[in-house]
Order: structure tokens, then sequence, then C-alpha cells
């Protein structure tokens, strides 16, 4: 929890903005959860709240619970309290969520379709969905669209704007207790390393974080659609030298959404 708070105390640099309102994070124990509770609290985002097996005794300033009796049973003062906001479901792979993050749930795949409508009816009108992938795996095809049958259900229920962020985990990160045969692939795609082109090798959770963050921020400009960052993107976001902007911007107006 220490590690994820440290982000809202960074000093921010540039001109001030709005405050982005309210956002949610699905899915904080991992290291990838972790760094973007950590970037959305550093954001700016107010409240913030995280999914949590119960209420947290003390937290930071602005951080609040989210249990899952108020998901599933919000009251009317939830509701007005997540009006307009944005949520952050990391649906990070079982074996990278520490013992010592076991406060925060962590949503399944099978959980996403209803998780979604939850988050629907407590007000959110943004989702972002985080999906890690292992590197080079995805077929180019699936890079730029919807992979899995629950995301394209998403679709048609009711947010204003959905992102669904294809991330890449190292091969080498791989969990205790892996099945043989993955941990085979895993080092084939190892010794491949160096033949897969640097804006689709992984990014760091934190890099990661500061991209996914700042693209859903960046969805308040853009009209009602979907969206899908694919890894290359994202890549190319977190290296640019004049900023993730400058690579968010034009792919945001250019990528093909349902708008």
């Amino acid at each position: 929890m220490n590690q994820s708070l440290q982000g809202a105390l960074r000093p921010h640099s540039g001109v001030a903005q709005p405050a982005p309102g309210p956002a949610l994070v699905l899915g904080a124990g991992g290291w990838l959860g972790a760094a973007l509770l950590a970037q959305v609290l550093a954001a700016g985002h107010g409240p913030v709240g995280v999914w949590v097996r119960q209420p947290m005794a003390s937290t930071h300033r602005g951080l609040l619970s989210l249990t899952e009796q108020t998901l599933a049973a919000p009251t009317p003062a939830d509701r007005l309290r997540w009006q307009g906001g944005t949520a952050v479901v990391v649906l990070e792979r079982a074996g990278l969520v520490g013992a010592r993050d076991g406060a925060f749930l962590a949503p399944e795949v099978a959980d996403l379709k209803v998780l979604a409508a939850q988050l629907l009816d407590l007000g959110v009108i943004r989702l972002v969905v985080v999906v890690p992938h292992a590197a080079a795996s995805l077929p180019a095809a699936l890079r730029q669209g919807l992979a899995h049958p629950d995301e394209v259900a998403l679709v048609a229920m009711g947010f204003k704007q959905v992102l669904l962020v294809r991330s890449s985990r190292d091969a080498l990160d791989v969990p205790a207790g892996t099945p043989w045969w993955e941990r085979v692939a895993a080092w084939w795609w190892a010794q491949l390393r160096w033949m897969v082109p640097s804006d689709e090798r992984p990014l760091r959770s934190v890099a990661l974080a500061r991209v996914v963050v700042r693209a859903a921020r960046l969805l308040g400009e853009v009209p009602q659609g979907v969206w899908v960052l694919p890894q290359d993107v994202a890549s190319r976001a977190a290296h640019a030298p004049a900023g993730l902007d400058c690579v968010l911007r034009p792919w945001l107006d250019g990528a093909v959404g349902s708008h």
C-alpha cells in the first residue's frame, strides 16, 4: 500500500489542468495494479476507490475502500460519489499478486461482464481494462481488435468510452508453479527476445501505468467510442522524447473505434 501511495506525493509539472474526477482501481494487488493505483492518485483523481476485501482502517486522504457489497448494492450516496468516474480493471495473471497485497481483490476474466455491469450501475462512464499477455504472443489481427468474447460484450453495455490495453509481460517473468510447457514457451520467447522489435518488448509496470492513466485522461477529450491500445503504441508513447501526448493524442484521433 505504501508503494502505491508514493505516486500521489510526487510533484507535478506542466500547465495545471482541471481535476479529472473520481476513479476506481480494481486489481491493485500486483505490480502493475499497484503502479496503476499510484499513477491514478498522482494524476489528481478524486476521490479514488480501490477494490478491497474489507474496508481499510487507515488510508491516504482521498483514497476510499470499494467492497464487493458496495459494488453489488450501491447506495444513492455511492452512486453520487462515483458518478461520471473512470474505472481501471487490471486482469493481472494469477501468481503475480503478492501475499502482502492480499487485502486487494483481483478480478478474473470470467468476472469482467459482471464487474462492468456493476460499475455502470455505480455511475462509471469510462472503463479501462488492462489485459496482460506474453510478449509478442498475440496474432497481429488481435492487437488491434477485441480478442475475447467478454471484451466484445463491453462495447454494447453503455459506457461512454471503453479502453482495452494490450500490455505485455516479460517471458522470463514466470510465476512459481507454472506448468512445464509454459516454462518451455517462456524460455523459447526469451531466446527470441532480441528478434522482437523494441516497440513490442514489455514495458515496466510504472511506465505502462503512466501511459494507461494518461490515455484514460485523454479519453475525456474525444467522442464516445471503444479503443484498443496495443503494445507498440504504448511503448512509443512511454519512450517519446516529447512526452506521452505527442503519441497518444494522434493515436486517439486516428484509431478505429466504435464512434
